[in-house]
């Protein structure tokens, strides 16, 4: 039994990698009971004592701690490179109503059996006994319809990832952006099939298809457009798929580097404190950039035009918080020693106060 996507080199070589806080979302639901990744289990808690107990019933009953099937239209498919918490919030929500539903199907009792999903499990008495009953309040979204349980999906997705993961996601999204940077470094000076390797020695390649073993027996044979790679940092082996016809398929693997989010303490911890020392736009900034940032790519990540954070990485430069270097036609901004310092919280304020003269920010 394996996945098998049919995929020639050309079609390889259009691969993409992309981010998104679903899958992060997703994984951290998912091993609430039994993650080794105590940056995963701190977030979960977090979640835990912030949200109400809607909506953690809702993530937990669509995303359960002990069944392999969690739905698709919870990750959909990245359409930037790197997703951001609303894009994916409403992707979420705008899921077409079918897809929802027949996704609904393969994980909940008393729904309609799909022969083919069904034939995958090994027959329709084995599909039955491996749904499950939805809890009374999920029963009753379920009864409203497909287009409300999306709706309320993608809310609680957007209250899980404030509640658990906004604070940290600057270093989580440095962490992907990491990891990303690794796999397509080892593309560009070997080669797509060694890229391949990086993920272990199930995932294969022989040229006309990828394969992978698993519990169903899948052919793909849309995947002109080759695959979408998606890190996570919450998430542990083996990898997982995505398969939605049209879109390409997806493959979401474990994040390399994923020690820089194991301190349960929050690199943010005196966010207050900086927020009133270097303004909001400066230390947002900051926080961006622990990997390399052009200034339009970090506008694009605060909002503000390209001429504010052009002069805001000015000041942050002269106060040594950020280094900029040419790369080709633009310039590369990124955190210094002494700016991972001050978002650490490890700077005595002997240190800290005669560098970072507040008339000067």
């Amino acid at each position: 039994m394996a996945i098998r996507i049919q995929t020639d080199a050309g079609a390889l070589a259009r691969s993409r990698f992309a981010t998104s806080p679903a899958f992060d979302i997703v994984a951290t639901l998912r091993g609430r009971q039994s993650s080794g990744l105590r940056h995963a289990r701190h977030w979960y808690g977090r979640a835990h004592a912030r949200l109400d107990v809607g909506t953690m019933g809702l993530l937990h009953a669509l995303v359960p701690a002990d069944h392999p099937y969690v739905p698709d239209f919870l990750t959909p498919q990245p359409g930037q490179p790197r997703e951001t918490r609303d894009r994916m919030v409403a992707a979420v929500a705008a899921t077409p109503i079918d897809d929802v539903a027949s996704q609904l199907d393969h994980l909940f009792d008393d729904r309609p059996v799909h022969e083919r999903f069904a034939e995958s499990l090994g027959g329709e008495a084995t599909y039955r006994r491996w749904r499950r009953r939805p809890p009374p309040h999920v029963q009753e979204l379920l009864d409203a319809g497909e287009e409300v349980v999306a709706a309320e999906a993608a809310a609680a997705m957007g209250r899980f990832f404030d509640a658990a993961l906004a604070e940290d996601w600057p270093t989580i999204t440095a962490v992907l952006d990491a990891d990303v940077a690794y796999r397509s470094e080892v593309t560009a000076s070997q080669g797509i099939a060694a890229m391949l390797d990086t993920f272990g020695s199930d995932l294969r390649w022989d040229g006309d298809s990828v394969s992978y073993p698993s519990r169903f027996d899948v052919t793909v044979d849309w995947a002109g457009d080759g695959l979408v790679f998606v890190p996570c940092a919450a998430h542990v082996e083996p990898i997982l798929f995505r398969i939605d016809r049209p879109h390409s398929p997806l493959v979401m693997y474990a994040a390399r580097g994923t020690a820089a989010l194991w301190n349960p303490t929050p690199l943010h911890a005196h966010g207050e404190q900086l927020r009133e020392l270097l303004g909001a736009t400066r230390l947002n900034i900051l926080r961006h950039a622990g990997t390399p940032h052009t200034t339009v790519a970090l506008a694009e990540e605060d909002g503000h035009a390209s001429a504010t954070i052009s002069y805001h990485l000015g000041v942050l430069r002269r106060a040594g918080l950020v280094t900029s270097q040419r790369s080709g036609h633009g310039v590369l901004y990124r955190r210094t020693a002494l700016g991972d310092a001050l978002l650490a919280g490890e700077l005595p304020a002997t240190t800290a106060d005669p560098g970072l003269p507040r008339q000067h920010l």
